[in-house]
């Protein structure tokens, strides 16, 4: 069994196959008749989790359409007509997506670059693209290269060192490393949430993350590991 797979039981267990149907047709739920930038801070967080959750209800569609796994990447929603285009550009992001996942705003901040989806605003933490940010050492447990790759590929890809997160939890976790839960650790992340002036208190929660439960969404800081 794949740790992807495992990712789905986890979720599973959670309730998540209780959600209802996907609509195909796209976002329906939010008035997006208001631009986000005049809208008052609810607004503007309510319009992103919305956002987040339709992404959510895409995610679960895949993952009941595929065994159980997650897609390689979020392009692939569109691509199999879980989501429109759109879907993954966030109404905080003026660049449409040039910029990646993390806005050139974060330079003090890993960038993440790797995961970058043309047309994406959206950080994917369970992308199948090569992980290029230290995990060894950080992971709990302390794994080495065979125990994370779990499709022998010879390649750690940011998915498998996230399900092992997910499952083993990591060194920042006091007073030790232990599983987290599914609707406290993210799956997709929104840091054009209080875009432009997201980075200048680099403790802030200034980024909004869709969990990997495929239906909570919460802030949290850019390191959210420290608020758990």
């Amino acid at each position: 069994m794949t740790t992807t797979r495992l990712l789905a039981l986890a979720a599973l267990a959670a309730g998540l196959y209780g959600c209802t149907s996907l609509d195909r047709s796209g976002p329906k739920a939010c008035d997006r008749k208001t631009p986000y930038a005049e809208r008052d801070a609810a607004g503007q967080y309510a319009l992103l989790a919305e956002e987040l959750r339709t992404i959510g209800n895409a995610l679960q569609a895949y993952s009941r359409d595929h065994n159980g796994l997650l897609p390689p990447r979020l392009a692939d929603l569109v691509a199999k007509r879980y989501l429109p285009a759109e879907a993954l550009l966030s109404s905080a992001d003026p660049t449409r997506g040039a910029e990646g996942g993390v806005p050139d705003s974060y330079r003090e901040w890993g960038q993440a670059a790797e995961t970058d989806e043309p047309g994406s605003s959206y950080l994917y933490e369970f992308s199948a693209t090569p992980c290029k940010w230290e995990w060894s050492g950080y992971l709990g447990g302390k794994p080495g290269k065979t125990e994370i790759d779990a499709d022998c590929d010879g390649a750690v890809s940011w998915s498998e060192v996230k399900n092992w997160q997910l499952l083993h939890g990591d060194t920042v976790q006091q007073p030790s490393s232990r599983p987290y839960s599914a609707s406290q650790f993210p799956a997709v992340r929104c840091y054009w949430y209080q875009y432009p002036h997201a980075y200048t208190n680099s403790a802030g929660r200034t980024v909004l993350n869709l969990a990997a439960d495929l239906r909570t969404v919460f802030a949290s800081q850019p390191w959210w590991e420290k608020d758990q």
